[in-house]
C-alpha cells in the first residue's frame, strides 16, 4: 500500500446500481468503504437509462390514453405535448433519486469521491477530480463497478442526429421521423414512447423477430399490436450506413433500400 494514500477498507470504483448496492452493503458490515465515480451517482439506469425512460413512457402512455379516450366516452379532444414540461419534469424525479441515493450514502458514513478512478498496483486506486486534483486511495479489497457504454455501429457516430441512449434524453423536441435501429427490448420502448408523442417511427432489426430470446408467440404478439399503432418494423433487415443532410438523415439497407427519418437511434445493446 502506498504510506500517503488514504487508507479504506473497501475501495469501488463506478457509482451506479452495482456500486453503490455493494457500497452500501459494504458500509451495512462495518466496513469503511470508499466510492469513486466520475459523472453522477446512480449510473446508466438512475441518470440515463430506466428513470428517464420510464418518465417518457409514462408521458407518452398519458398522451395516447386522452388521444384514444374517446372509446371509453371520454371527449378528450386533441393532445397537445409540451416536451420542455415533460423533460423537464423527468429530470427533476432523476435528481430527487439522485439527491435521495446520495443521502442514503453519507447516512452510511460512505467517503464519495468525484473523479476518475484508475486501479493501480498493491490495490490502490488513483482519483483524478474534475480540476485535476489527484487522490490516492488504497484498500485491501477494491470493486470494479465501471458499467458499461452503449454499442455503435460503424458508420453511425453519435451526432445530432445519430443517437444513441446515452443522447436520446438530451433531445429538445420529440423528432417528426424517428428511425430506431434495433428491436430489442430497450429499442422497443423508444419506438413504442416515441410513437407515442407522435413521431412516425421505424424499426430496424437484423434478426428474423423483434425481442430476441423472448418466446416467438410473445413477440409476434407485440410486432402486431405496435404496427397497429402505426409503427413500421422491418426484421431480417440490415443496415449499410448513413447520409446525415440539414434536415435529414438517409439510412441505407443492405438490400438497396433508404429509409428517411429526422433522428436515428442506435439499440443495438451495451
Amino acid at each position: 500500500m502506498v504510506p500517503t494514500a488514504q487508507q479504506h477498507d473497501l475501495v469501488i470504483i463506478g457509482g451506479g446500481p452495482g456500486g453503490y448496492a455493494a457500497a452500501l452493503y459494504g458500509a451495512a458490515a462495518g466496513l469503511d468503504v470508499a466510492m469513486v465515480e466520475n459523472r453522477r451517482i446512480g449510473g446508466t439506469c438512475l441518470n440515463r437509462g430506466c428513470i428517464p425512460a420510464k418518465e417518457l413512457l409514462q408521458t407518452a402512455e398519458v398522451a395516447r390514453t386522452v388521444r384514444e379516450s374517446g372509446r371509453f366516452g371520454v371527449a378528450g379532444g386533441d393532445v397537445t405535448l409540451d416536451f420542455t414540461t415533460s423533460t423537464d419534469r423527468m429530470w427533476s424525479i432523476v435528481d430527487q433519486l439522485v439527491k435521495g441515493l446520495g443521502g442514503l450514502l453519507k447516512s452510511r458514513k460512505v467517503t464519495v469521491l468525484d473523479g476518475t478512478g484508475t486501479l493501480g498496483a498493491d490495490r490502490t486506486v488513483t482519483v483524478t477530480g474534475p480540476d485535476g486534483a489527484v487522490t490516492e486511495l488504497a484498500a485491501a479489497n477494491v470493486i470494479l463497478a465501471s458499467g458499461s457504454v452503449p454499442r455503435t455501429i460503424p458508420g453511425f457516430e453519435v451526432s445530432d442526429r445519430i443517437l444513441t441512449s446515452d443522447e436520446v434524453f438530451q433531445l429538445q423536441a420529440v423528432p417528426s421521423r424517428v428511425i430506431v435501429i434495433g428491436g430489442g427490448a430497450i429499442g422497443i420502448e423508444f419506438a413504442s414512447t416515441f410513437c407515442d408523442l407522435g413521431a412516425q417511427v421505424t424499426v430496424l432489426e437484423a434478426l428474423p423477430q423483434i425481442l430476441t430470446g423472448v418466446d416467438t408467440d410473445v413477440s409476434k404478439l407485440v410486432h402486431r399490436s405496435l404496427e397497429k399503432r402505426g409503427i413500421t418494423i422491418h426484421t431480417g433487415v440490415r443496415v449499410a450506413g448513413q447520409d446525415t443532410g440539414l434536415d435529414s438523415v438517409t439510412v441505407r439497407l443492405e438490400s438497396g433500400e433508404s429509409i428517411v427519418g429526422d433522428a436515428v437511434i442506435v439499440s443495438v445493446g451495451r
